[in-house]
């Protein structure tokens, strides 16, 4: 009977032992095979004419076999296991009632290797198994071991030898012959000679020779050795040999020896070709011009040339393993700070790097010496970077010359002020940078008058002291971002690059004219030279740098033929709007300083309640005939000139005095006050305003000032901390014009802002335009969601009124109530309108 059984269905990572069991006797099988199940694959057997067959076909690791049985007895099988290729490596265990001493001898004898006794103790069972599997497992990792090493031994590249004590060959790995043209069987049992040629035994023999000896008497000594030597290989060349000698105590525990010859003939051809570069490449760099330093990658000097030793003033000696700051410290020229040496960059980003620009290199004594060059990193064979070398010289020289040639191709060579060539490119420059940021700049023409007289009748020598002290004059008087410059002869440019307005150049032109004019005193003698002056403007006047320069051209020619020794521009009108302007600035220095200035009040009316919520204070000027001039004509040169702080503070003071009279009559006027970002720029301006409140006895809820929706867009943020001040103060803050600055909601819900003034020109078409009606109530809408008061300036009729109380909004200025007019007129005008009260609230 046959009986077959597969282990359970577990993982394993090798396949799971074949265990066999072979008896006739059922219950003992099914016994064995309980203990046995989870130690691998059980197959079992209950006749033994069948168990050589099965076994060769599962080719167990352990085989569980009874010695008597009816067929043939176990130590026969036995036998027959061991004498059959397939299951010779089996592990046979008796499992016998015969227990006597002979049996287990006969057992053992016959190849079993282990014995159990019936009745059997199941654990002892187990163990047993479990201990031939365990012997199975390694014995197949041994095998597995040798073959490993003895297909590395075949297949590397050299020649492994074993050598008893008697100098005899063991062992050969040569397969082929290649090298002595000996298969590896004609090597076992020769000596050296016989098979590696008298030349090799002579230089190999001695040596292991006497390392035997050596270890024979006292085994700590050195049990290794190697050699080089050159010798005739099968093919018939002589080639380089490195022959490595170690010694191996053998099973009898006799010294012997394993030599391993390997070919370096192509190492040392390649490590010649490289000593000869490596020399070639010492002559290259020791010869060279320039500088050549190399470090590690770590920043450390590796090499230096006799170049880079003189420069740097540190020798090789001293600089190796030195961080390349401490041997090659770098500066910027321009400010003397420290420069990062590009070693580092190279070494960081893997790439090729360039000096920067002058660039200072500090030698080890203290000089200082311009440099340039480039650093790159250097690479090993797997593109690793294994350190970095700058090449760099000095350049002092040629920097100088080079500063020196680009000066003199750029400037006077007189007065050493740029010349047309340099200036042209900077009228250029300035025209890109206004073109880009929507300004203007401006171009004088200066020439010197009679110029030609003086230089006749003096001598050039006296003409060129004079040119040279007009020169300084100019340079003197005009900033550092203006250029002056020598055309030839007796004519000078200079560029404005940034002025505010026409007004600003006119000024600088006369500045330059009076300081020409002053008297120049050469060798002891006083000399007296007046000059003209043309300005064009860009863009006003020209597009092109061509007609920038021939309209300046143009207007000095006029300002000679007006009679030299003045300034003239090229535009007619502008020329026309300065002449204005001057008399403007005139007239309102004038009416500051004589008390002049008048200020014209404006009633804000409720239309509801019909009452005069506050009033809007209005400066007025007059000319030398008695008319009134237009605001705008005068508030803006106020500004540029700095006089609208004299301007504002008259402003104040009028509308003090009128709260002050209307208070002893028992009357609350409110003032609204329009006031500028100078005044506001003002140190102290709150406490200016907080003392005058003192001095006149007003409650400051009396006072709104006024600010544009402009103004506030300019510089939100800084006028937010100045507003909220004066808020706590207890002073009204209104937003004049709204709706023509493009206010941020965002910045208007954050700024302390009491009133919202509807500008005028959304008024006025109220009843034409559907978009300002938009607008109109976009802004009445947004004024109540934030709890601001309302007023709609410039109303003049009936329907815009009723316009704008139907959109929400009632608090209304304009010439449809009454004009601006002065204080007395003010005053009789609201006595007249006994129904109309003043100082109510929005």
């Amino acid at each position: 009977m046959l009986i077959a059984d597969s282990a359970p269905q577990h993982h394993y990572e090798e396949q799971p032992e074949q265990i066999l069991i072979v008896d006739d006797d059922v219950v003992c099988v099914r016994s064995l095979h309980a203990v046995v199940a989870e130690l691998g694959r059980v197959a079992f057997t209950t006749q033994a004419s069948d168990a050589v067959r099965l076994a060769k076909q599962l080719r167990p690791s352990v085989v569980l076999l009874d010695i008597s049985m009816p067929e043939r007895d176990g130590y026969q099988l036995c036998s027959d296991l061991k004498g059959c290729i397939e299951t010779k490596d089996a592990a046979v265990i008796f499992i016998t009632s015969n227990d006597g001493f002979e049996q287990e001898l006969k057992a053992f004898e016959v190849g079993a290797a282990d014995f159990v006794p019936k009745p059997f103790n199941p654990q002892l069972v187990k163990a047993r198994v479990q201990v031939q599997l365990a012997l199975r497992r390694e014995q197949r990792r041994l095998l597995s071991t040798q073959r490993d090493l003895d297909h590395v031994v075949k297949n590397v590249p050299g020649h492994i030898t074993f050598w008893n004590s008697d100098l005899l060959c063991q062992l050969c790995n040569d397969q082929s012959g290649k090298w002595f043209n000996v298969p590896p069987d004609g090597f076992l049992g020769k000596t050296m000679e016989d098979v590696l040629g008298e030349h090799v035994a002579k230089a190999i023999g001695p040596s292991l020779s006497q390392l035997m000896l050596n270890a024979g008497h006292d085994s700590s000594l050195t049990t290794e050795h190697s050699l080089a030597l050159n010798c005739v290989v099968a093919d018939g060349s002589r080639r380089d040999i490195h022959a490595s000698m170690a010694l191996r105590m053998d099973s009898q525990n006799r010294w012997g020896a394993l030599l391993l010859l390997t070919d370096v003939t192509a190492v040392n051809a390649t490590e010649a070709a490289l000593g000869e570069e490596r020399a070639r490449a010492q002559v290259i760099l020791s010869s060279i011009g320039d500088s050549v330093i190399a470090t590690d990658s770590s920043g450390r000097i590796t090499y230096m040339n006799p170049v880079a030793e003189t420069m740097t003033g540190w020798d090789s000696t001293n600089s190796l393993g030195q961080p390349i700051e401490t041997v090659m410290p770098l500066m910027s020229h321009e400010d003397q700070s420290p420069l990062q040496n590009p070693i580092r960059i190279a070494l960081r980003q893997e790439r090729k790097v360039g000096m920067a620009l002058d660039t200072l290199l500090v030698t080890r004594g203290g000089n200082r010496v311009t440099v340039e060059d480039s650093a790159s990193p250097i690479k090993d064979a797997e593109g690793h970077i294994s350190g970095a070398v700058i090449v760099f010289h000095d350049v002092s020289e040629a920097r100088a010359m080079a500063i020196k040639m680009t000066h003199l191709a750029q400037h006077d060579q007189l007065t050493d002020l740029p010349n047309r060539l340099l200036l042209a490119d900077r009228i250029s420059q300035a025209m890109r940078s206004a073109a880009t940021g929507h300004g203007s700049l401006a171009l004088m023409i200066l020439d010197l008058d009679h110029f030609k007289f003086v230089n006749d009748a003096h001598g050039h020598h006296v003409g060129d002291l004079i040119l040279r002290t007009v020169a300084d004059r100019l340079t003197a008087i005009f900033s550092a971002a203006a250029t002056v410059s020598r055309q030839g002869g007796d004519e000078f440019m200079i560029l404005l690059p940034e002025i505010q307005s026409p007004e600003q150049a006119r000024l600088m032109a006369q500045a330059a004219i009076d300081a020409v004019s002053s008297t120049i005193v050469i060798e002891g003698a006083d000399f007296h030279v007046g000059c003209s002056v043309g300005i064009s403007v860009y863009p006003d006047d020209a597009l092109t740098r061509e007609d920038l320069m021939r309209h300046a051209d143009s207007a000095l020619y006029r300002a000679k033929s007006d009679g030299r020794n003045r300034c003239s521009f090229h535009s007619a009108s502008i020329e026309e709007m300065l002449v204005q302007r001057s008399r403007t600035g005139k007239t309102l220095r004038a009416a500051i300083d004589g008390g002049r200035v008048e200020v014209h009040y404006q009633p804000q009316v409720d239309v509801l309640s019909q009452q005069v919520t506050t009033v809007e204070a209005l400066v007025r000027l007059r000319d030398e005939a008695g008319d009134l001039i237009p605001p705008s004509e005068f508030i803006a040169y106020a500004e540029e000139t700095g006089l609208i702080v004299a301007l504002g503070l008259a402003v104040l003071l009028d509308a003090f005095k009128q709260i002050s009279t209307a208070q002893t009559i028992g009357q609350k006027l409110h003032v609204a006050i329009n006031v500028s970002i100078v005044q506001f720029a003002q140190p102290n301006y709150l406490e200016s305003l907080c003392e005058l409140c003192a001095a006149y006895k007003i409650d400051p809820k009396c006072i709104e000032l006024e600010i544009t929706e402009g103004l506030l867009m300019k510089d939100a943020d800084n006028l937010r901390h100045l507003l909220e001040r004066l808020r706590t103060h207890g002073f009204r803050i209104a937003l004049d014009d709204f709706g023509t600055g493009y206010s941020s909601l965002a910045y208007l819900s954050q700024l302390p802002i009491d009133v919202l003034k509807i500008d005028k020109s959304f008024v006025s078409r109220l009843a034409t335009s559907h978009q300002s009606v938009s607008i109109a109530t976009a802004i009445i809408q947004l004024g109540k969601s934030l709890h601001m008061g309302l007023i709609a300036e410039g109303v003049e009729t009936q329907s815009q009124v009723d316009k704008l109380v139907s959109m929400g909004c009632t608090s209304m200025q304009g010439y449809f109530y009454a004009k601006p007019m002065p204080a007395d007129a003010l005053m009789s005008w609201l006595q007249q309108r006994s129904n109309i009260q003043i100082g109510g609230s929005y």
